[in-house]
């Protein structure tokens, strides 16, 4: 079971990128050919060497779901990036949308491959509402298994090596509830792919699958 209905969307705002979702009996594969210098990154006034910058541009396959704030979840997948320029990157990514408008109680993470200085790391960008980024060298091959587990308002983040399932991210309190345990919110779950220095992007998830645990939606 992939946790997903059949209604996708394309956050697209460049309009110069494209996709697809294909079903497969061990969960979807969802590919995106982003347009040129795509990019999801928020920095705090007076941040260096970037002040004040919000780009989400990066073209988002994703679902947007309904849940209440007590509803855990993991979005999993393997990752592919095959690309080489800097920071061109494959992600799985999820958004809490704020119901009023703007960046005040927005939350979004990415996690997926990554290139930097020549090579690829396995890495997780977390905004609330500035973007925060750390990496770990993928030790070798273009793919790695990722989940991230919402458990309350907490969100871990593993990957897999050689079948070992490590650790790469904790964010304590990172979505805390907007209007209590049982408040509606939404999510946008989904695959994003984005190259802030580049004329074009590619990437694939292979695997995506989403498990809802517990709770109701």
């Amino acid at each position: 079971m992939t946790g997903f209905t059949d209604s996708w969307k394309f956050h697209d705002p460049t309009s110069n990128s494209s996709h697809t979702v294909t079903p497969t009996s061990s969960g979807l594969t969802i590919t995106i050919d982003s347009g040129a210098r795509t990019d999801w990154w928020t920095t705090a006034p007076g941040s260096q060497p970037e002040s004040s910058a919000h780009r989400d541009s990066g073209p988002l396959a994703y679902q947007s779901l309904t849940l209440v704030a007590s509803q855990n979840w993991k979005l999993s997948g393997i990752v592919h990036q095959e690309g080489s320029e800097r920071f061109q990157q494959t992600t799985l990514f999820v958004q809490r949308l704020n119901p009023k408008g703007g960046r005040e109680g927005q939350a979004w993470l990415k996690s997926g491959i990554e290139n930097e200085g020549g090579r690829k790391y396995v890495g997780v960008v977390a905004t609330n509402p500035f973007s925060d980024w750390n990496v770990s060298p993928l030790s070798k091959g273009s793919s790695v298994h990722i989940e991230i587990e919402k458990t309350g308002p907490d969100v871990h983040v593993y990957y897999t090596v050689d079948g070992e399932r490590l650790l790469l991210r904790e964010k304590k309190g990172f979505v805390l509830p907007l209007d209590g345990e049982e408040g509606k919110e939404e999510w946008w779950v989904g695959v994003m792919v984005c190259g802030p220095l580049s004329e074009g992007t590619k990437g694939k998830v292979e695997q995506v699958k989403l498990e809802l645990v517990g709770g109701s939606h």
